[in-house]
This record gives C-alpha cells, structure tokens and sequence, in this order.
C-alpha cells in the first residue's frame, strides 16, 4: 500500500478486483484509518455489497455510486465515490462526502433558479403589455379623421417609424376602402424625427393609396427635415403638396 506524492482536494483510493487498497493520497489517510489495507473495513455492510458488484463488472466507463463510510471522526457518513477501472484492473477512486452543506447549497441553487424562472415570466408578460401599449400609441399618433364624404385627414405625430407607419397603414387603409373618399390629406406638421425605414414605409403607404384607390394624396406641413428626405423619392406623381393645412381644409371644405 502506497501513499502518492500528490495534493487532492478530494480522498483518493486506488483499490484491485479484490478490494486490496494499492494506494491512497494523503488526505485520505487524515479521513479514514487504512490501517487495514482493505476497502470492506472503511464502508458499511450495504456498500460492501455494492462495491462487490461493481468488482465484477467489466469495462472502463466512469462509474458513481453512493457509499456509507466510516472516517476517522465519524462512525458513518455518505459519500458521492466516483470509481473508474484501469488496465491493471485498479479502481480510482475519488471520494465527495454528501454532507448538509452540499444540500443547502442545491437547496439554494435551485430556489435560485426558481426565482429566474418566474422573474422570466413576469418579465415575458411585462414585454408583452408593453408591446401592446407601444402598438396602442402608435395607432393614435396617425389617426383616421373623416372630414367630410370626399375628404379625410390622417395627421402623423411624432417620429416617423417603420413600426408606427405599419401599424398606421393597417386601420388607415381599411378606412380609405370602405369610404368614398377622393382627397386623402395626410398633416405632417407634428412629425418628429424622420428614420429611413419609416419614410420608406410611409412611400409605400402613399403610393398604395393612390393606386389601389385613385384617390388624390396630399402632403401638409412638411418641415425642412422631412422635405429633404421626401425629395430622393420624387412623389410628384403621386401626391401634391401644400404648407398650410388651414389654406387646404378652407378650399377642400368649401367646393
């Protein structure tokens, strides 16, 4: 029996087919009196059982199983031993005592991962109202206002973006179809910050206003910024423009 020159963090036993221990490190010989050379005088009566099955067994594969062991401070404890056989038919051994602190400490670990899992969920249904109320104020910064039986007005408010202008496009379209309506007037004096895909989305809008329709799209209120951005699209086919949205509502109201 041999005691390796090697520092563990865990009890090693290398033990033969016959539960003859061939060698130990030395912290296992703090934890256990090995003064017997034999692996049936450290475990109880149940583990020497299963130790006598395990020594039957062919094969190389990794093998843990639970023993009761007697240390030197302790008449029994339990142990997590993770066993593997060699070609010399030797088994090391590395020893993990299951004591209270291992518990608490899954114990805490998996009341941990409750927590996350249901922070997850809080926060999956939290993301979920928010969606709703941003769809929401996307759909009231471009209402559909019905001005006369020829004539409505979409004003935009805010900044021009491609989820605003989608959200839009479904409830303004639908209005457009189901009226007879042949002015659509869209008021772009409250447009905030204009984003590229917005602008595309709001084009797309537009011209598919005039052509499913052939209703006349006019543009009011149009501010520097979004002229500017406007003009790379060249809609003077598709829509007229007109700066004062009171001059357009006097003409439009009163043919």
């Amino acid at each position: 029996m041999e005691q390796l020159n090697l520092t563990l963090p865990l009890p090693y036993l290398s033990v033969n087919r016959d539960g003859r221990i061939v060698s130990y490190s030395a912290l296992a010989d703090q934890w256990f009196d090995l003064s017997n050379g034999h692996i049936k005088s450290l475990v109880d009566a149940e583990s020497i059982n299963k130790l006598g099955r395990i020594s039957s067994e062919s094969g190389m594969e990794p093998i843990k199983l639970e023993l009761n062991m007697k240390t030197k401070e302790n008449p029994l404890i339990l142990f997590d031993v993770y066993l593997q056989w060699d070609a010399d038919n030797h088994a090391a051994m590395m020893l993990l005592p299951k004591d209270s602190s291992n518990e608490e400490l899954i114990e805490k670990l998996m009341n941990i991962q409750y927590r996350l899992a249901s922070t997850d969920f809080e926060l999956l249904e939290k993301k979920d109202e928010l969606e709703q109320v941003l769809r929401r104020m996307d759909e009231l910064s471009g209402p559909f206002i019905p001005l006369s039986e020829t004539l409505c007005m979409i004003p935009l408010f805010g900044d021009i973006t491609a989820n605003k202008i989608n959200t839009i496009s479904e409830s303004c379209l639908q209005s457009v179809f189901r009226g007879n309506y042949e002015v659509v007037l869209f008021d772009l004096t409250a447009v905030g910050e204009v984003h590229a895909d917005g602008i595309e989305k709001f084009i797309q809008l537009v011209k598919t206003l005039n052509f499913m329709t052939g209703n006349v799209i006019k543009l009011i209120g149009i501010k520097p910024n979004l002229a500017k951005e406007l003009n790379h699209h060249h809609l003077n086919q598709w829509v007229q423009f007109n700066h004062s949205l009171k001059e357009e509502l006097s003409t439009s109201l009163h043919r």
